[in-house]
């Protein structure tokens, strides 16, 4: 069954066409009337969480009070997966009036699973996300035709977050040492995030962008309601902070002195440098450790071969408090390699 969860995420990544906006574009490009629209989407699909299976190394930076049992992870892990995509409600055409331009509204969903080296190679409760996103352009549409442009927008998220669980938050050993139960606690909350967004586009070089922003944790009642446990111990308000480099597909001009010819080549290859940063604020009395941990640092390395393809390599490195819900008070360093996916959609 973990199988076909994995196999199923993978096969949702091809389901649509791929496309391909030239950051260098020719003239035949440009006078496309959705061409502005067309660079503007492909720019925010490039800033959309990123995609991936990869194998794992992850190594306690904390000794841990209560060693991890069988199923949670104990031999190690086989897999880690995310597998995330913002689903288009709206997103701005050429003949939509300017502020339905600026916009693009979407149904969030993430799903990051994680496959232990245990007996039966058990799956740890997953990451479940999924809400509402809206991206709202700042600076002019027509600035997104010329070549070196720096687009500025707004990205605001409402998402709950879940593992699916419905056992106890907490669990006890032999000596009743208590820490989190990693194999079935329930966890759950909702956030609003808000970042402010900046890139400068060079169309024969690069795409350099920076963002920052503001995460709060809400708790919308009811079945989605935020756990009470989580009250002093995980942090109901974050600084975030992302940086990203990232080198596009573009035309490069050959000039062939011999026949005095001149030709144009599509480089299709992508790579990309990211970091997300994010500092937790606020009450953490209840949180075990004396060493809050307060920080937490992502590094992604990206290679794709071919920008007409989908899938490329990625290498991820992670110093923190572990990203999968409930571990949260297990302080972790993350290493991991594997394959990295886009879905591009027209």
């Amino acid at each position: 069954m973990k199988w076909l969860i994995i196999a199923s995420c993978l096969i949702c990544t091809g389901i649509s066409r791929a496309q391909d906006v030239l950051w260098s574009p020719d003239t035949l490009s440009t006078t496309s009337p959705n061409f502005a629209m067309n660079r503007y989407n492909q720019l925010l699909g490039y800033h959309d969480q990123l995609m991936y299976l990869t194998w794992p190394y992850i190594s306690p930076v904390v000794t841990r009070g209560t060693p991890l049992r069988d199923g949670e992870g104990k031999n190690g892990y086989w897999l880690e997966g995310n597998f995330t995509n913002r689903f288009v409600i709206h997103k701005g055409k050429y003949y939509n009036p300017e502020i339905l331009q600026r916009l693009r509204f979407t149904f969030d969903v993430g799903l990051t699973p994680r496959l232990t080296r245990d007996s039966s190679s058990p799956l740890l409760p997953t990451n479940n996300k999924f809400g509402l996103g809206l991206d709202l352009l700042l600076s002019p549409v027509a600035g997104l035709i010329k070549e070196q442009t720096t687009p500025v927008w707004l990205t605001v998220q409402l998402h709950h977050y879940s593992n699916g669980q419905a056992d106890s938050f907490f669990m006890k050993d032999e000596d009743g040492n208590q820490r989190n139960n990693y194999r079935s606690g329930d966890f759950s909350t909702d956030y609003l995030r808000l970042l402010f967004n900046v890139a400068n586009i060079s169309a024969k070089e690069h795409i350099i962008s920076f963002a920052a922003g503001w995460q709060k944790e809400v708790d919308l009642k009811g079945p989605l309601g935020m756990s009470p446990e989580l009250d002093n111990r995980y942090g109901k308000q974050r600084l975030l902070f992302s940086f990203q480099w990232l080198k596009a597909s573009r035309l490069v001009t050959i000039n062939n002195a011999l026949s005095s010819s001149i030709k144009k080549v599509t480089k299709k290859r992508q790579f990309s440098f990211r970091t997300d940063l994010e500092y937790i604020l606020g009450d953490l009395s209840q949180f075990p450790l004396e060493n809050k941990y307060r920080l937490g640092a992502h590094a992604y390395l990206t290679y794709m071969p071919s920008t007409t393809n989908e899938v490329g390599f990625m290498i991820h490195t992670f110093y923190g408090r572990d990203y999968l819900n409930i571990r949260f008070d297990d302080i972790v360093f993350i290493g991991e390699a594997g394959l990295y996916m886009r879905i591009n959609k027209r």
